[in-house]
C-alpha cells in the first residue's frame, strides 16, 4: 500500500460527499447512518485519467475468485478487466473452483509475486481469515468481494439483507394482489455463507412486513448451483405442493426451484419466483418471457467490478475506506429492466452505468426480534 500519499483537494472531496451523502437512507428500525466518508465518496466518484494529484496506480491487481464458472463472476471479472484497462493496470484472475486450499495458495502466490493490492472472494469466510490477515500484515491491501473476511481492507458488495428485504416487499405486494394475501414460501438458500443467509432473512422480513402470516414452509440448501437446487427443491415440493412462492439466493437457485416445480406438474399460474442477482442472460430472459419468474434483486456485477478496481486503486494510495462499501441494488422486473440494461441485437445486455450509479444506497437494519 502506498501510505505516503495524502490528498490535497479537500474542498473537492467535501463537494463530492455533499452530492453523494443523500444517497444513504435507512428503513425498518434503522438508526440514521452518518454522512458518507471521504474515502467512500472518492471511490464512488473516481474517473481513470482524472485521479488526484500525486496518486499512482498499482502496476498489477489480482483477483482470487471462488467459482469463475458462475455467470456472476464471469460478468463481475469482465467489469474488472475493462476498468483495469482504463487505468492501465495489468489484471489477472486465479480461480479456486470452490477449493479452499487452492484459494489460499493463490493468495500466497500473489504475495510472493509482490502484489500490493488484490481482490479476494472467499470460498470459506472463517477459514480464509488467517491468510488474509497475514497478507494485510505484510502490507497487501485485500479488497474483499461478496463476503467479509478478517483482514480485509474493505468489503465491496450489496447490503444483502436490505436487498432481500426490498424484494420481499415486492413479493408481498404481489401476493396480496394475486394470491389473496397467501404466501407459502420455499426458500432455496445457501447456509454456508453469511451473505446468502442474510438474503433469505431479509426476504422473509420484507414479505412479512406486508403479510405478517407469510410462512416459509421449507428451507433447503441449493448450494447456489442450479442442478443442486433442482434436486433439493423437487424433494421439498413433493412434501409441500402448496408452495406458491419460490425464493432463491441467486438466480441459479431460483431457476432450479422453478424447474423442479414445473417438472412436478404443478400449476405455474399460481407461482411467483423471486431471484437474486440477475447477473446474466438467464434471469433477464426469464423476466422478459412473462412467466412466474417476475422479479430479482439486481446486483449489477459489471458495475461492482468497477467498484472493486476503484477501491483497489484508492487503497493503494492509502485512502481510508469503510468496512463495507455498499454497491447498489434494487428489485428488477420486466418493467424496469431496460432502465439499467440495454438489450443488444445479439441478445446480450449492456449495463447502463450512469443509471446504476445514481441508485440510492438503502440500508435496512434487521429488527431486534429477528436477531
Amino acid at each position: 500500500m502506498n501510505t505516503s500519499k495524502r490528498l490535497p483537494f479537500v474542498l473537492a472531496i467535501f463537494l463530492v460527499i455533499f452530492s453523494l451523502s443523500g444517497m444513504l437512507v435507512t428503513a425498518q428500525d434503522a438508526t440514521e447512518e452518518p454522512a458518507m466518508s471521504e474515502g467512500e465518496a472518492m471511490v464512488r466518484g473516481m474517473i481513470p485519467g482524472e485521479l488526484p494529484e500525486g496518486w499512482t496506480v498499482p502496476p498489477s491487481i489480482g483477483h482470487v475468485t471462488n467459482y469463475l464458472v458462475h455467470e456472476w463472476y464471469q460478468n463481475l471479472t469482465a467489469g474488472e478487466v475493462v476498468r483495469a484497462e482504463e487505468y492501465g493496470i495489468e489484471f489477472s484472475i486465479n480461480d479456486a473452483n470452490l477449493d479452499l486450499q487452492i484459494s489460499l495458495a493463490a493468495v500466497d502466490d500473489y504475495i510472493a509475486q509482490g502484489l500490493e493490492v488484490l481482490v479476494f472472494t472467499p470460498v470459506n469466510e472463517d477459514a480464509s481469515g488467517p491468510t488474509i490477515e497475514r497478507a494485510s500484515e505484510e502490507g497487501v491491501s485485500v479488497i474483499c468481494e461478496g463476503s467479509q473476511t478478517d483482514g480485509c481492507y474493505t468489503l465491496v458488495s450489496i447490503d444483502d439483507y436490505t436487498a432481500g428485504y426490498q424484494v420481499g416487499i415486492w413479493a408481498g405486494n404481489y401476493a396480496v394482489e394475486n394470491f389473496d394475501g397467501e404466501a407459502r414460501i420455499l426458500d432455496v438458500g445457501l447456509p454456508a455463507l453469511s451473505s446468502t443467509v442474510a438474503r433469505s432473512a431479509g426476504f422473509v422480513a420484507g414479505i412479512q412486513s406486508v403479510i405478517p402470516e407469510a410462512e416459509v414452509v421449507q428451507s433447503v440448501d441449493g448450494s447456489g448451483l442450479k442442478d443442486a437446487a433442482v434436486t433439493v427443491s423437487a424433494d421439498a415440493l413433493t412434501a409441500n405442493p402448496d408452495v406458491n412462492i419460490i425464493f432463491g439466493i441467486n438466480d441459479d437457485s431460483a431457476l432450479g426451484g422453478l424447474q423442479a416445480y414445473t417438472a412436478a406438474g404443478l400449476d405455474t399460474e399460481n407461482l411467483l419466483v423471486v431471484g437474486f442477482g440477475c447477473e446474466g442472460l438467464a434471469c433477464k430472459n426469464a423476466l422478459l418471457e412473462g412467466g412466474p419468474y417476475m422479479v430479482s434483486a439486481a446486483m449489477f456485477p459489471e458495475y461492482q467490478g468497477r467498484l472493486l478496481i476503484d477501491s483497489a486503486v484508492a487503497a493503494f494510495n492509502g485512502v481510508e475506506l469503510p468496512a463495507h462499501l455498499i454497491a447498489p441494488s434494487l428489485p428488477v422486473t420486466a418493467d424496469n429492466l431496460a432502465d439499467y440494461y440495454t438489450q443488444n441485437e445479439d441478445g446480450t445486455f449492456t449495463a447502463n452505468f450512469d443509471a446504476i450509479s445514481e441508485l440510492p444506497i438503502d440500508v435496512v437494519e434487521p429488527m431486534e426480534a429477528a436477531s
